[in-house]
């Protein structure tokens, strides 16, 4: 699974998506602080709290077909019928086996799409002496961008705007350490995965490739990471041995 990563700041994402914060919507425009949001390096999924929120790039709901626009959601996707604001089941990952036919995710799929810029990702490897987490990343040094699913839910006047990453089978050259990974879209993939007319969920799962083995590099990184209150990019550094 992937339940922890590390965020770009605002700055790179708009050099690269070519969006800003005139293209966000004025839903979103609470939750993003009045200046450019920094890099956050050991995101963990939570409910609840704005200010824990992560960067996502989504087609816009206004404007031009293919228009994109920079948000901040919840990752933890709270399905639209949900009856709370929070859910007791875990969303901030979906397993590509059944996202076509979970009840949280097979609209989503469907019609609300997004991608999840990343500096890389950290995974624990399981080890009968404790767990040993690694850092993974572009091989090429790039930012990532990681396909995932947004959901709208509103109750009562309340908004709440989610996500979820798309999670399946690791590369051959991670599984040793690790069985899982997010998909990582490249730049064609990531356009027709943003495509809101594509609603085939056939065409739509034919985009979620593994990983190439030489496109994702890894390192041992400190245990410091397994602490999600620990924050600051020497937490992505190599384990010095």
């Amino acid at each position: 699974m992937c339940g922890r990563y590390v965020s770009p700041d605002q700055a790179a994402i708009e050099s690269i998506w070519h969006v800003g914060r005139q293209n966000q919507p004025s839903l979103a425009d609470d939750l993003m602080p009045p200046a450019p949001f920094p890099a956050r390096y050991n995101v963990a999924p939570q409910q609840g709290n704005p200010a824990n929120y992560i960067p996502v790039v989504r087609e816009a709901s206004r404007g031009e077909p293919g228009e994109r626009e920079l948000v901040r959601l919840q990752w933890w996707l709270l399905p639209f019928w949900a009856k709370e604001s929070r859910i007791k089941f875990s969303t901030f990952n979906a397993r590509v086996e059944n996202v076509a036919n979970a009840a949280s995710f097979r609209e989503p799929l469907k019609r609300r799409r997004c991608i999840v810029p990343a500096l890389g990702w950290y995974e624990w490897q399981e080890l009968p002496t404790g767990n040993l987490p690694w850092f993974l990343h572009a091989a090429t040094g790039e930012l990532l961008a990681f396909a995932a699913l947004w959901d709208h839910w509103e109750r009562d006047g309340q908004v709440i705007e989610s996500c979820s990453l798309i999670v399946g089978p690791a590369n051959d050259a991670f599984m040793p350490i690790h069985d899982r990974m997010p998909f990582a879209l490249d730049e064609e993939r990531q356009a027709q995965w943003l495509d809101r007319s594509l609603t085939d969920p056939r065409r739509v799962m034919a985009l979620l490739q593994p990983n190439p083995d030489d496109a994702i590099a890894f390192h041992r990184v400190g245990p410091r990471v397994s602490n999600a209150r620990n924050q600051g990019p020497e937490l992505m550094a190599p384990l010095q041995e």
